[in-house]
């Protein structure tokens, strides 16, 4: 299973239907969460929890080294009308 962290993202099911929120606490197997609708909610229990959504990090490896890139016929503005 998963470790909820604070920070993390879940798509959570409550009494009114599933949520998006982020996790601000955890205590006690209980979840504070801020949901992203921006309406209150009580803690969560995590086995309400459906999905956990964590940060990916930065991408790796280094930019792509190349020269300008040039428009091509799709790109082109048409200026003269």
């Amino acid at each position: 299973m998963t470790e909820i962290e604070v920070g993390d993202v879940v798509l959570a099911q409550g009494s009114g239907g599933r949520f998006h929120a982020v996790v601000t606490g955890v205590r006690l197997g209980r979840l504070a969460v801020d949901r992203c609708d921006g309406r209150a909610q009580a803690p969560v229990s995590s086995r309400d929890v459906l999905c956990v959504f964590k940060p990916a990090g930065r991408p790796d490896g280094a930019p792509r080294e190349g020269g300008r890139l040039r428009p091509t016929a799709q790109l082109r503005l048409d200026l003269g009308s």
